[in-house]
C-alpha cells in the first residue's frame, strides 16, 4: 500500500476526521476538545517554588542550562526577562524543565519564581537545598491558589521566535503590573505567552485590554492537544527524569540553553554533544491510526477518535519486518494524536550526515503492547514539523568536509608527472 510522502508539519492547529480510526462506536468521546485559534489555559499541573535573596541569581547560574547573566563584559547584569530552562544531573540529564520568572521583591532583594512539573516540587526543593551551601537565599514552595501559572496564545501574532526571551532592555508585553510575570513560551514559534498571576482570579482581571489577551479560557486538556500538535514535552511524564538527554527533546531548539555560558550542572555532556555530536533522536509529534493513512500535511486531531493508545515508554517497531532496533518511544497521547522520541533517520526523511536515510515513502510503524487481558497494537506516523527540519538543516547536521580544491589539483599534477615518467621509460626501452 503506497501512501503519501509525508511533508513538513502545517503551523495550522487541524480538528476534522478526515480518515477512518477505527469502527463507529455507540459512547460518546470523553477526548479534548480543539484548542481555538486564541485562547488561555489555566496550567493546575504546574507548581511554584521562590527563590530569595541576595544570591538568587548566582546560585541558578550555576544550577540551570539558561543563562542567568546578560550583556558582554564588562558590563554583563543580570537578566531581567522570563526564559525556558532545565535543571540536569551531573551526566547530562534532565531533571527537571522549568520556566524561571523574575518578581519585583517588596524588601528590593532579587527574586526568583521557578515553574516546574507540579509532581516534582518536592524532589526539586531537595535538590536545590543540596546545592544551597552558604548562599543567601531562601527557598519555598508556595501554596496552592497563591499564585496561578496560565499558557495564552493570539493566533500567530507572536514573532517567530522570541526576541524578547534574550533581551535584558525588553519591557514584559503582557502587564504592567508588578505582581504579574512570565516570559514568552520559546519552545515552537508562536507558540504564545508564560503567565504567572497572584492568587486565583481569573486571568482577565490583570487584562482589559484585547489586545494583550484575545479568546476565552480552555481546559488544560486543550491545552495539551495544542502542546502535542506543535511537538512540545513537558513534565516528567514525557520527559523521563534523569534519562531524557535535552537537545534530544528539542531545548536547544526552544532556546532553553545557552551554549556560551560558564560552568553549570551537566554542563560537560551538554557542550560535548552540541561542538561534536549528531542529535539522532528528537521529540515529534505523531499521529495514531488503525487502518489507512491519507495525510501528508501534518497530524490532524480528531476530537472522536477512540484509539486504544499505548502506555508512555512503548517500542516503537517498524511494520511488516522482522523485529529489530527500536523507532523510537511513545511518550504521551490524546485522542488519534501523540508524542514520540523518534530516531530520525528511521522515521522520517531528514539526513543527518549527508548519507541517505533508511525511511521511505512506503515504511510503516507499529506500537504493540499487552495488558492482562489482552493485546493491542495501533499504527502511528511521525511527522516533523516546518520549524524543526530548518533548525536541523541550518545548524544540526554535520555534513562531510568538502574536498580542497589545493588537494586535487596538488593530485593531479603527481599523476600526470607519473605518467610522463612512464611514457619516457617506454620510450627508452
Amino acid at each position: 500500500m503506497m501512501r503519501p510522502r509525508p511533508s513538513m508539519c502545517s503551523r495550522r492547529i487541524i480538528c476534522s476526521r478526515p480518515f477512518s480510526t477505527t469502527p463507529s462506536q455507540a459512547e460518546p468521546s470523553q477526548n479534548a476538545p480543539c484548542p481555538p485559534e486564541a485562547g488561555f489555559a489555566r496550567l493546575t499541573n504546574r507548581g511554584l517554588i521562590s527563590i530569595t535573596g541576595i544570591d538568587s541569581a548566582t546560585f541558578l547560574q550555576g544550577l540551570i542550562t539558561q543563562n542567568m547573566l546578560v550583556g558582554k563584559p564588562p558590563n554583563k547584569s543580570v537578566r531581567r526577562t522570563g526564559s525556558y530552562a532545565a535543571f540536569l544531573n551531573s551526566q547530562g540529564r534532565i531533571l527537571n524543565d522549568a520556566f524561571i520568572y523574575p518578581l519585583s521583591s517588596a524588601d528590593g532583594n532579587s527574586e526568583w519564581l521557578v515553574e516546574v512539573d507540579k509532581n516534582e516540587v518536592v524532589t526539586l526543593m531537595k535538590h536545590l537545598k543540596k546545592h544551597k551551601l552558604r548562599a543567601k537565599l531562601k527557598l519555598r514552595a508556595l501554596e496552592d491558589g497563591e499564585r496561578t501559572i496560565w499558557s495564552s496564545w493570539k493566533s500567530h501574532s507572536q514573532p517567530r521566535w522570541a526576541e524578547y526571551n534574550m533581551e535584558s532592555e525588553s519591557v514584559p508585553p503582557f502587564a504592567a503590573n508588578p505582581d504579574v510575570t512570565g516570559c514568552i513560551d520559546s519552545r515552537t514559534p508562536g507558540f504564545g505567552y508564560r503567565i504567572v498571576t497572584p492568587g486565583s482570579e481569573d486571568l482577565r482581571r490583570h487584562f482589559s485590554d484585547e489586545t494583550q489577551l484575545a479568546g476565552s479560557e480552555v481546559g488544560l486538556d486543550s491545552y495539551t492537544v495544542r502542546r502535542i500538535l506543535n511537538g512540545v514535552a513537558e513534565g516528567q511524564t514525557e520527559i523521563i527524569r534523569e534519562s531524557a538527554l535535552p537537545m534530544e527533546y528539542n531545548m536547544d531548539m526552544g532556546r532553553a540553553i545557552d551554549f556560551r555560558k560558564g560552568c553549570y550542572v551537566g554542563q560537560e555532556l551538554t557542550i560535548r554533544t552540541h561542538h561534536t555530536g549528531v542529535v539522532r533522536k528528537r521529540v515529534l509529534p505523531v499521529q495514531f491510526y488503525s487502518d489507512n493513512l491519507d495525510l501528508t500535511d501534518g497530524p490532524v486531531y480528531d476530537p472522536s477518535a477512540q484509539l486504544s493508545l499505548p502506555p508512555s515508554g512503548s517500542n516503537i517497531m517498524k511494520a511488516g519486518g522482522r523485529r529489530g532496533r527500536s523507532a523510537g518511544k511513545v511518550l504521551n497521547g490524546v485522542g488519534n494524536i501523540g508524542l514520540a522520541l523518534c530516531r530520525l533517520e528511521v522515521m522520517t526523511d531528514v539526513a543527518l550526515t549527508g548519507e541517505a536515510t533508511q525511511y521511505t515513502p512506503e515504511s510503516e510503524f507499529k506500537v504493540s503492547w499487552a495488558t492482562e487481558t489482552e493485546e493491542s497494537e495501533v499504527k502511528l506516523q511521525a511527522f516533523v514539523p516546518s520549524w524543526t527540519k530548518d533548525f536541523i538543516y541550518n545548524g544540526g547536521v554535520r555534513k562531510p568536509a568538502p574536498r580542497p580544491i589545493e588537494a586535487d589539483v596538488e593530485r593531479a599534477r603527481v599523476l600526470v608527472e607519473h605518467l610522463e615518467e612512464e611514457e619516457s621509460q617506454r620510450r627508452t626501452d
